[in-house]
């Protein structure tokens, strides 16, 4: 699974303040194509009203790590696809984000605490590189 880091909370994750993960989540495996930071703005409808996020933002933090558990992530369904589900964006209420360019499954998840093995990616125009690893204790910088 991953979540783009808002950049309010990069600091608080990598200094042990923020210890959980929360909010809409995505697959990894569904968002491989996305390799630029505008087009994972795009993709996610991460520059929503209130967002800290721009389509020409030049770089992203990415938290990623290893579904273990399935029960914690629910498709959040709204009540036009017979859900009870009523949130603001970036939720659309039909399972997916708000892309016109890109069908992008959406999940959500009430807070979890970062499980070991996590890790945080920076992605650039020019790719992505391994920034920190969580070892169940604290985040480590990559090597």
């Amino acid at each position: 699974m991953q979540k783009v880091v808002p950049p309010r909370l990069l600091v608080p994750y990598l200094s042990g303040r923020r210890t959980i993960i929360s909010g809409y989540v995505y697959r990894v495996q569904d968002c491989d194509r996305l390799t630029t930071p505008a087009a994972l703005v795009e993709a996610l409808d991460l520059c929503f009203d209130g967002s800290e996020l721009t389509p020409d933002v030049p770089e992203l933090y990415i938290m990623r790590w290893d579904a273990r558990d399935i029960d914690t992530y629910v498709v959040p369904y709204g009540p036009h696809m017979g859900g009870d589900w009523s949130d603001a964006p970036p939720f659309t209420g039909n399972g997916f984000t708000a892309s016109r360019e890109q069908v992008v499954p959406q999940f959500h998840t009430m807070p979890m605490p970062i499980p070991a093995g996590a890790e945080i990616v920076h992605l650039t125009g020019g790719g992505e590189r391994p920034f920190a690893g969580y070892d169940g204790l604290t985040w480590r910088p990559a090597r």
